[in-house]
């Protein structure tokens, strides 16, 4: 009984020492980073601009830009430390904008340092900026005070709303690392007091190669990704329906489907060449149209889906030439062929000398449903 005593108390007086050693994390004195970008200076170093979110009732501003230069993330942010007056932690990090500049000539340095800090979570968001993030960062917009937040909530938006494919950290590090599927990013570009969404980035690994327009790079979500939202504006030919005595007089009918539901599957045909088969279903409404047409008869609805899905595989055909031209493959074509023949032992050097002679062959089948409800 002594002895059980004796260890009880033993146990009891480490107690307050054990506790004493955790390090305390007051809000009021800390620095939270929101959003950090990166822009490529001379002689291989970097400048690091980060927004710091400041919890304290008495400061003026209740946010912080802090510029700081280095040769690594890490060095950046001991540069930030040395800056303010309140400790700089990472656990609030929302986005890491990139350069394009820098983001051609590899990111997977800064952004695997970001993956393996354990205060950062791996579902924040990675991006590229046209120009300056500095630019971007530090510039007083009349309608945001805090740009990290306001971008965060912006990409997050337009990935629910199905406009862009996702881009979390944890997706980059995946792709970067896989082969036979490579990385895409928005491109974040300011325009005076404007800031906006208009292109996606393409990348070999962690260096960008290219960039997709908008409608492009709805494509690009139709082929790889299922589709529950989005909208797409599309100019179909005319003749189709003239010949249907509608009286239309113009050479392009301009329309807007919307409420879009599609699948995609692709299968491997032939892994010589190689070449692959896509097929793609989708529902979609009309939302506007330009001309006055019978939606009520079949004809010009079965007229509207040919044209449709002849307008978005011709659409298809340019975007994987497009990336067959600069070597990747933002699809996952070597991803299909790789599970589908045992033994391919696929190196990102072969794959990328075999893509850019695939063969593909895309079928859309488009289905336009009267009501705002897809079944």
């Amino acid at each position: 009984m002594k002895k059980s005593l004796l260890v009880l108390s033993v146990i009891v007086l480490f107690i307050p020492i054990w506790t004493g050693c955790v390090q305390k994390r007051i809000l009021e004195e800390l620095g939270l980073i929101v959003i950090v970008g990166y822009d490529p200076l001379e002689n291989d170093r970097i400048k690091g601009t980060a927004l710091l979110h400041q919890i304290d009732p008495e400061a003026k501003e209740k946010v912080q830009v802090v510029v700081t230069t280095g040769n690594t993330s890490k060095g950046i942010r001991n540069a930030q430390n040395r800056e303010v007056s309140k400790r700089v932690v990472s656990g609030q990090l929302r986005i890491a904008m990139y350069n394009e500049k820098l983001a051609r000539s590899g990111i997977l340095s800064l952004t695997d340092t970001l993956s393996r800090d354990s205060a950062i979570s791996d579902t924040m968001y990675v991006t590229v900026s046209k120009g300056s993030t500095e630019n971007i960062i530090t510039h007083r917009f009349p309608e945001i005070s805090n740009i990290g937040t306001y971008l965060f909530k912006m990409i997050r938006q337009n990935i629910q709303g199905e406009q862009i494919s996702s881009c979390t950290l944890h997706e980059f590090i995946h792709d970067v690392y896989s082969v036979g599927k490579d990385p895409v990013l928005p491109i974040i570009e300011r325009n005076g007091d404007e800031i906006a969404l208009n292109h996606t980035a393409i990348f070999q690994n962690d260096k960008m190669v290219g960039g997709l327009r908008v409608d492009e790079s709805f494509v690009l979500k139709l082929i790889r990704d299922r589709y529950r939202a989005g909208a797409l504006e599309l100019s179909l030919d005319t003749e189709p329906f003239r010949q249907m005595k509608s009286g239309i007089q113009t050479d392009k009918i301009n329309i807007v489907i919307e409420n879009i539901a599609s699948s995609s599957k692709i299968k491997l045909i032939d892994p010589s060449i190689p070449s692959f088969s896509v097929h793609i279903s989708m529902n979609a409404r009309i939302q506007e149209i330009s001309n006055e047409l019978k939606l009520g008869d079949p004809k010009v609805v079965h007229a509207l889906e040919n044209e449709i899905a002849k307008q978005l595989v011709r659409r298809a055909n340019q975007l994987i030439a497009k990336t067959q031209a600069v070597r990747s493959d933002p699809i996952g074509f070597g991803e299909v062929l790789q599970s589908k023949v045992r033994h391919a032992n696929l190196t990102d050097e072969k794959w990328r000398e075999m893509y850019s002679k695939a063969k593909v062959q895309v079928d859309i089948k488009a289905i336009m449903v009267r009501s705002g409800v897809i079944e």
